[in-house]
C-alpha cells in the first residue's frame, strides 16, 4: 500500500480519535468542601478547564483558633474562556454574587462566560481602570516599538497596590459590603489574571476575619504560577518575536510579588493611620458587621 494511503489512515484515525475525546465527559470538579479534610488543600485550585486561578480560601486559620470556612469565598481570575464543562460545574458552586474588578474596556474585549439565566447576582466594580488601560497601552506600544527604556513593571504594581488602599477604597467598600450581604453564601470575585485586584481584595477580607499576615501573603504568592501558566503560550510568542526584554516584562506583570501586598498593607497605615481604622473610616464596617462577617465565614470555636 502506498505512502499516502497510510498517510490517510492515520488522519482519518485521528478526527475520529479526536472526536471521540470531544464527547467524553470530563472528570467532575473536585470541590474542597466535598472532600475529607485531610484533602482539601491539596484541592484548593479548583481545576476549572478555562477558568485559571480560581482558588477556594476556606481552610486558614486565624489567630483566635478558627478556620475559613470551605465552599463560601472564592478568587479567581476571568471567566472569558471558561468552557461549557466549566459552566456546568459552576453551578455546584452555588454563588450568591460574582464580583468582577475588571475595566469596562476589559470586559468587552473578554466578556466574562457565564451560564444561561445565572442564579448568582453579577456585580460589576471597576478597579484601576483608567490606570490600568493606559499602563496596557503604553506596554504594548512599546513592545511593538521595540522600547522598554524607562518603563518599570514593579514600580507600576507597587503604586497600584498602594492606589488599592488609598484611591481605590470606595471600590472595595462595595466589596466587602456585598460580601456582608451574601450572610455566608458563596461568593466569588474576579480580575484579568485572579492575582492583583483580586489578590488585595482576599488579602483585606482574611485580615478582617483575623487570618495573620503570613497565611494572607501565602495565599497572595499563590497566584503566581496559574498566573503564568495562562498566559504561557503568549509569553512563548512575546519572547520568540520581540525578544526576551519584552516577555520578562509581561511576565513581571503577570507575577506576584510580596513587597506589592505589603505596600498596599503600609498605605492602609499611612492613610488610615491602622487597619481598624480603615475597616470602620474606609470600608464602613462596624464592629457588629465584622462580627456578623465572621460568624457567617469562619469554623470552629472561638
Amino acid at each position: 500500500m502506498s505512502r499516502a494511503f497510510w498517510y490517510k489512515l492515520l488522519l482519518a484515525v485521528f478526527l475520529i480519535a479526536l472526536a471521540i475525546i470531544q464527547f467524553i465527559p470530563p472528570a467532575p470538579l473536585q470541590l474542597p468542601a466535598e472532600l475529607p479534610d485531610a484533602d482539601r488543600e491539596s484541592a484548593r485550585l479548583l481545576g476549572f478547564e478555562g477558568i485559571h486561578n480560581f482558588r477556594d480560601l476556606g481552610g486558614y486559620t486565624t489567630e483566635d483558633g478558627r478556620r475559613v470556612a470551605w465552599g463560601r469565598l472564592y478568587r479567581s481570575g476571568h471567566f472569558a474562556t471558561a468552557t461549557r464543562s466549566d459552566l456546568q460545574q459552576l453551578q455546584r458552586l452555588q454563588l450568591d454574587t460574582l464580583i468582577d474588578f475588571r475595566s469596562a474596556g476589559e470586559r468587552e474585549e473578554e466578556p466574562s462566560r457565564v451560564p444561561e439565566d445565572a442564579p448568582f447576582t453579577q456585580l460589576s466594580i471597576p478597579t484601576l481602570d483608567a490606570g490600568n488601560n493606559a499602563m496596557v497601552s503604553e506596554l504594548r506600544e512599546r513592545i511593538e516599538s521595540d522600547d522598554l527604556t524607562g518603563f518599570d513593571a514593579d514600580a507600576f504594581m507597587l503604586q497600584a497596590n498602594r492606589q488599592f488602599a488609598d484611591e481605590f477604597t470606595p471600590q472595595y467598600r462595595q466589596f466587602m459590603h456585598a460580601v456582608l450581604r451574601a450572610e455566608g453564601r458563596p461568593v466569588a470575585w474576579q480580575c484579568t489574571a485572579g492575582k492583583d485586584r483580586t489578590g488585595f481584595a482576599a488579602a483585606i477580607l482574611l485580615r478582617i476575619l483575623g487570618v495573620p499576615d503570613e497565611q494572607i501573603i501565602q495565599d497572595y504568592l499563590a497566584s503566581r504560577e496559574p498566573s503564568l501558566d495562562a498566559r504561557s503560550r503568549e509569553l512563548m510568542l512575546l519572547r520568540l518575536f520581540r525578544g526576551e526584554a519584552a516577555a520578562e516584562t509581561v511576565a513581571t506583570m503577570l507575577s506576584v510579588d510580596a513587597r506589592w501586598l505589603q505596600a498596599g498593607f503600609d498605605e492602609i497605615d499611612a492613610r488610615w493611620g491602622s487597619f481598624d481604622a480603615y475597616v470602620r473610616d474606609g470600608l464602613a464596617l462596624s464592629t457588629a458587621d465584622v462580627q456578623t462577617l465572621r460568624r457567617h465565614l469562619l469554623a470552629g470555636a472561638g
